[in-house]
């Protein structure tokens, strides 16, 4: 709806310059196509009002010149058109652009950019790719920019090395107080982390475990606590048989600050399982509870203290919780519990219901929502911004 009326608006701007820049006489054409000039700006205006918008836009673009004073109209004409999905239209009009022989080389710079996002969202990456690397050799301006866009196209090609290249640059011009290097989109410190996370990745089903733990490492440049190198090096510790490494990676996880989530108690369970001791597990909720007092940890130790204790040692860990930390899922599970096992009625199904742990997954940038983590999110394409929802219903705060 807002790309229909932005059209709509520019398609009136340009009926309005054309008018304008008729009137002024200012059209530099032969005198065949200024004579022809009047009918093709009332025919754009006659589909303009008769609600023919794509024949209004080749007719008001085929009377109004390129000049100075209109190519600013022209070139978001030609955005719009690629935010509607048009991107062949879009396409059409930037390269008739640079027909023009007496377009500036700040303009032509302009054009460029906007024909590489053009190829960009038409899915042409070679393409795109080369007039953003020329545009970042040839324009001081827009090196920043085509730079942000060529994280795009190597993002969507998965070439990992080419995009931490990539970020590392944007990270230099950052330094020398470049505003555009460091004001568009997420930190190019961040996105080099997950750069590095997916070569990692990359080199883990290659079964490079060397090369994997080299990339984590890089990764945890700039923030040692990043959840996904940490994730990512406890993994590895266990593959090569170090539980006790992969336990003091989970440690730094566990004073970050980062949510709890099932995926983070299932590496726990397996680093667990290798230590010394039967309650090794406990031992370790018991610590991430006091640093993180959230329900999925006070419902997991609970589930450990019935296993090695009994049922009523669970029950007076979640009443002592809920006087500092009121949850409705803690609550539910206690009511159940208080009820006899082949109790078959409704209320007993309704709180195993509430009890169940249905974790969920939301884009804090786009609200996509999911049953699992997505280190990228597949709606807006933002890493990291996916987070755990927790257990259903929310938590009560009295």
């Amino acid at each position: 709806m807002i790309a229909n009326n932005a059209l709509l608006l520019l398609l009136l701007v340009l009926a309005v310059a054309g008018g304008w820049t008729l009137a002024r006489g200012g059209l530099r054409m032969d005198d065949a196509g200024r004579a022809q000039l009047p009918s093709q700006y009332y025919r754009g205006f006659n589909f303009l009002l008769d609600g023919e918008e794509e024949d209004a836009i080749d007719a008001f673009t085929e009377a109004l010149s390129v000049n100075e004073e209109t190519l600013d109209t022209h070139i978001a004409l030609g955005s719009v058109l690629r935010k509607r999905g048009e991107v062949d239209r879009a396409i059409r009009i930037h390269q008739n652009l640079l027909a023009r022989s007496h377009l500036t080389v700040v303009q032509l710079h302009q054009v460029h950019l906007e024909l590489a996002r053009d190829f960009i969202a038409a899915g042409l990456y070679d393409r795109a790719e080369q007039l953003l690397r020329d545009l970042s050799d040839e324009s001081p301006d827009l090196n920043a920019t085509a730079q942000r866009h060529l994280l795009e196209v190597f993002e969507a090609q998965r070439e990992w090395s080419e995009a931490v290249v990539t970020a590392e640059n944007l990270i230099a011009l950052s330094l020398s107080e470049d505003p555009l290097a460091a004001g568009h989109g997420q930190s190019a410190h961040q996105l080099r982390c997950h750069y590095l996370c997916e070569q990692a990745e990359v080199a883990i089903t290659a079964q490079d475990s060397s090369s994997a733990r080299q990339y984590y490492h890089d990764a945890l440049r700039d923030n040692g606590n990043d959840l996904r190198a940490r994730i990512g090096l406890a993994n590895a510790s266990l593959l090569e048989g170090s539980s006790k490494e992969a336990l003091e990676h989970f440690e730094v996880i566990m004073a970050s600050g980062r949510a709890c989530t099932p995926e983070l108690l299932d590496l726990l369970s397996r680093i667990c399982a290798d230590q010394a001791g039967d309650s090794a597990y406990s031992a370790v909720l018991q610590r991430y509870y006091e640093q993180q007092p959230a329900p999925l940890l006070a419902l997991t130790l609970a589930a450990e203290l019935e296993a090695e204790k009994d049922r009523a040692a669970a029950d007076d860990f979640l009443r002592l919780t809920l006087a500092d930390n009121p949850s409705v899922a803690v609550a539910t599970a206690l009511l159940l519990s208080g009820l006899p096992e082949e109790n078959d009625q409704p209320e007993r199904r309704i709180l195993e219901q509430l009890t169940q742990n249905k974790q969920g997954y939301a884009c804090d940038h786009c609200g996509f929502t999911g049953q699992s983590r997505h280190w990228r999110c597949p709606g807006c394409r933002h890493w990291d911004s996916i987070h755990y929802l927790g257990a259903v219903p929310q938590d009560a705060h009295v």
